[in-house]
């Protein structure tokens, strides 16, 4: 409880000295879920926010796109095969593996050598791109002016130190040129597409059309050297057979004169028919060993020889390689890499890589020693050929040495001719160029600008401003102190919403004030009627507050005219009010009722002249009575705070039905602390286009220090519908404008009520 006192700091009686004021307790309102409305709400308090960031995002857009240099994309259709037009069937070296479809790697491989750098550097020599594309002088816009202004500017301000010695930087025109380049392959074909984009749309064409003529070239070289060496491997054999049958020719004619043998007996032996055998076996190991040697020298080489490539155990691990990278590749687009059964099946395909490495290089272990097999049993052969001869020639005359010799040089006649004919079918393909790529549509100048997209890029831009916009609106919102609703400043403050006052646009304050008498049927009348409804049971047990104090947080809320309307709203009901402006600062009762102001508040508080001479009868209706601010005075808080406003309180409790304070603003000034010390309520009118969190709350704080008699908040100039007032004018209450004017004061008591005299 408040004790004022006076100037001698002797105690004086304290407010209601009669009867002790009820305690108000604050109706704690819960906290509320954020909802769509709640949103909108908050987007339409940053509306101008949301809309300039929206538009400048869409308008940097269309700048960015309309000063874009154009490109155009222009393209061509290739077929890749394993193998190309089989002109002739011989003279084959290599032999393919069977189409494994989109993973196999062959495809792969082609695709990735289509993008090499090798391909790049060869088409920009050809076609002279360095000028014609890379170095071409480019469109000048503000955006690139600024960045180059900004990046010399930051060049200017670094130390000479940093940039002193180094280089220029100079372009890679491949790496620029491979990022133009796009290789698509066609789903289940194949086919494959191949695009470039560049500002020209015919120097696109060219480079798409050079870039697979390079291509096709490039591989029917690779091809050329595979059958080069083939070619050079089969002419070393052959001079190796030549010069064996000449000598064994040779060493035949001589052996024929030495002995003078013109013919041999035809008959053969056992023995001769054994010998006969050794030679062909000879003549097929030997056979075998060249085969196995050259099978065994492409294989270090090259790797793809027949055996390892037609292997059924290699044939099958590289099938289930493809199944494991293809299982892995689908579950990449659910799982991450990290996921445990895509690394349980990553360690399957290495672990199947290095069984096929294992069994390729098993299987090329077992070429070296199938040539080394055929070269023992080759020269075995030829060491039992020696032997079984060393045994004929004690058995067999100078003939039967006649016939080895003749039969070792058949033998050798066999493997040349052989070698000469497959010599004669590789040089016969080598000559026939035939390539696996084959072009299927060329490549032509695009008619339509490839990029930008216009239209694409306007949509994208707008959808982008929407939702920075949105975002910025919604943290612009968060970040400001201020309350977005009703629900928000009840949640916030845990004191209810007594009323919530319309927002009326285009009305002069004068008409605002007296809303509720000269406008009855108004919706803002029907609201002061609510809150003033609200106000009467305000108190614990349904009690209605003799003394409230209407007040504010800062200036210009509203509290002068919400107080003359909660006035006019309690005297229509039929009680017996007074209002009184305690605004000392700034006061505008007066003006609002359009009541003379010489003498008032002030004047009494001040003891200028008694109380019934400031107390004024309303024109506009019967029971409500006025005292207005009066003049004004250097020390308003001492006026307040004085013995005489809480005796002036007291009384006018006593008369009327209802004493209606209307105070200073709580923000920075005494005055309303005091006020509310000494009234049994007190409302707190906010406008919801200013109202501060941390302020609110500090004002909440600072009353409740003193006396906890905040009751609830007015809402005014509210933007939320939370009295539906659709059907309202069904029900329109049928007040009159005004009451009935009230009767002239007797002569001799002055304008005011009779009241007994207070100091």
């Amino acid at each position: 409880m408040l004790t004022v006192t006076n100037k001698n700091n002797l105690p004086q009686h304290p407010f209601h000295a009669s009867a002790p004021s009820p305690q108000v307790t604050a109706l704690a309102t819960p906290g509320r879920a954020l909802t769509l409305e709640d949103i909108w709400r908050r987007l339409m308090r940053q509306k101008w926010v949301l809309l300039l960031t929206a538009l400048s995002i869409l308008l940097l857009t269309a700048y960015i796109t309309w000063t874009t240099t154009p490109t155009y994309r222009s393209g061509a259709t290739i077929q890749i095969e394993k193998d190309g037009v089989q002109i002739v069937n011989f003279g084959a070296v290599t032999s393919l593996s069977p189409d494994m479809g989109e993973q196999d790697p062959f495809f792969r491989t082609q695709y990735e050598q289509l993008k090499s750098r090798k391909l790049a550097e060869r088409v920009i020599a050809d076609l002279d791109l360095q000028a014609r594309l890379f170095e071409r002088p480019e469109k000048v816009t503000l955006l690139k002016a600024l960045a180059s202004f900004v990046k010399s500017l930051l060049t200017s301000l670094l130390p000479v130190g940093d940039t002193a010695g180094k280089p220029p930087a100079t372009m890679d025109y491949a790496e620029a040129f491979q990022k133009q380049l796009y290789v698509e392959p066609i789903e289940k074909t194949h086919l494959v597409k191949v695009f470039f984009e560049s500002p020209d749309p015919v120097l696109s064409a060219e480079i798409v059309n050079a870039l697979i003529n390079a291509f096709i070239k490039d591989n029917i070289s690779s091809q050329s050297e595979t059958d080069t060496y083939a070619k050079e491997f089969l002419e070393q054999e052959l001079e190796k057979a030549r010069s064996r049958l000449t000598l064994q020719e040779a060493k035949l004619i001589e052996y024929a004169k030495q002995n003078g043998i013109l013919e041999v007996n035809n008959s053969q032996s056992s023995q001769e028919r054994k010998l006969d055998e050794l030679y062909s076996a000879l003549g097929e190991a030997e056979r075998n060993r060249i085969q196995a040697e050259s099978q065994m020298i492409s294989g270090r080489k090259h790797g793809n020889v027949r055996e390892v490539l037609n292997n059924p155990v290699v044939e099958g691990i590289k099938q289930n390689l493809v199944t494991l990278e293809a299982d892995y590749q689908e579950k990449l687009k659910l799982f991450k890499p990290a996921y445990p059964d895509m690394q349980r099946l990553q360690q399957q395909i290495l672990e199947t890589r290095r069984q096929l490495q294992k069994e390729v290089g098993g299987l090329k272990q077992s070429l070296d020693a199938e040539y080394v097999s055929a070269k023992k049993l080759e020269d075995d052969l030829r060491a039992e050929l020696d032997t079984f001869k060393g045994e004929l020639v004690d058995q067999r005359d100078r003939g039967i040495e006649y016939n080895a010799l003749k039969r070792e040089v058949e033998s050798s006649r066999d493997l040349y001719d052989g070698l000469l004919q497959r010599l004669k079918e590789v040089n016969v393909a080598a000559n026939v160029t035939s390539s696996n790529i084959r072009v299927v549509d060329v490549a032509a100048p695009a008619s339509d600008i490839f990029r930008p997209k216009k239209a694409l890029n306007l949509i994208l831009g707008g959808l982008v401003g929407l939702m920075l916009g949105i975002g910025a609106a919604l943290l612009r919102e968060t970040l400001s102190q201020s309350v977005a609703s009703v629900g928000e400043l009840q949640a916030l403050s845990g004191l209810p919403v007594l009323g919530t006052i319309p927002h009326v646009r285009n009305r002069s304050e004068s008409h605002l004030a007296l809303a509720t008498a000269r406008d009855a049927g108004s919706l803002l009348a029907e609201a002061y009627r609510v809150a003033a409804a609200n106000l009467r049971f305000v108190l614990p047990g349904g009690m209605a507050p003799r003394v409230t104090l209407i007040a504010s947080v800062n200036p210009a809320e509203g509290k002068s005219t919400s107080a003359v309307n909660i006035a006019l709203s309690q005297a229509q009901q039929g009680m017996k009010v007074l209002l009184i402006d305690a605004d000392l600062r700034k006061p505008s009762i007066h003006v609002k009722m359009g009541l003379p102001n010489a003498r008032g508040l002030s004047n009494f508080l001040s003891g200028e002249t008694d109380v019934a001479s400031v107390t004024h009868p309303s024109r506009e209706l019967k029971g409500l009575y006025f005292i207005t601010a009066g003049t004004l005075i250097a020390d308003p808080v001492r006026m307040v705070s004085s013995p005489a406003m809480a005796r002036l309180l007291n009384l006018a409790s006593k008369h009327f039905d209802s004493v209606i304070v209307d105070g200073p603003p709580v923000a920075g000034f005494a005055d309303a602390i005091y006020l509310s010390s000494m009234a049994e309520a007190t409302v707190i009118v906010a406008d919801e286009d200013h109202i501060n969190r941390k302020r609110l709350l500090n004002v909440i704080e600072q009353l409740r220090r003193v006396k906890p008699n905040v009751v609830g908040f007015l809402m005014v100039k509210s933007q939320d519908d939370v009295t539906d007032y659709r059907y309202y004018d069904r029900y329109q209450t049928r007040i009159p404008s005004s009451g009935r004017p009230a009767k002239k004061a007797p002569k001799g008591k002055g304008k005011g009520l009779n009241l007994a005299p207070v100091l």
